[in-house]
């Protein structure tokens, strides 16, 4: 792969004549993010919720800021393609109804259970809520790509935005 140093922490991007190796750029991407981030004491930006949706949310579950903050916190519920939008991020951990969570909003989340993807992939707010690498009907922001695929160790680069940029670089228009 053809790459361009830009930085003095030795992280390269592919050109735009460079070969695509999906699986292989996404890995390289997601190792040299976990090498980089930790020594600026980050590896994913997250946010401080509160969960009052009136159910536990599962880790990896993709949700959404309802109005209001409880202490402080913004307050979070699932998110559904057809009713919610734009996705906050990724719920780092298990947070039950009435409890303090952490929200993935952008970076390597690690961690996961992907072993229904394909690294490369991406990743949707699914129908019921949860992740899907099929495009909701009626179109749904991606939330993220499968950086490894592993029942356990899974990782997805977040990115929640809510805007085309994963759509784009999925379609080539990037």
């Amino acid at each position: 792969m053809t790459t361009y140093d830009f930085s003095a922490t030795g992280v390269k991007y592919p050109l735009e004549n460079s070969p695509v190796n999906v699986h292989g750029d996404f890995k390289k991407l997601a190792e040299s993010l976990d090498a980089i981030l930790p020594a600026y004491g980050v590896s994913y930006f997250q946010i401080n919720v509160h969960n009052n949706s009136g159910a536990a949310i599962s880790n990896g579950v993709p949700v959404y800021a309802t109005t209001g903050k409880v202490n402080g916190k913004v307050t979070i519920a699932k998110a559904l393609p057809s009713t919610t939008a734009p996705i906050l991020g990724l719920l780092k951990n298990n947070t039950l109804n009435g409890s303090d969570g952490i929200v993935v909003v952008a970076g390597v989340m690690e961690g996961l259970n992907t072993s229904g993807f394909a690294a490369g992939q991406t990743l949707y707010v699914g129908q019921s809520g949860g992740l899907t690498n099929v495009r909701p009907t009626g179109g749904s922001a991606a939330v993220g790509i499968c950086a490894i695929a592993d029942s356990v160790n899974g990782i997805v680069i977040v990115e929640a935005k809510g805007n085309g940029t994963w759509g784009a670089l999925r379609d080539g228009l990037s």
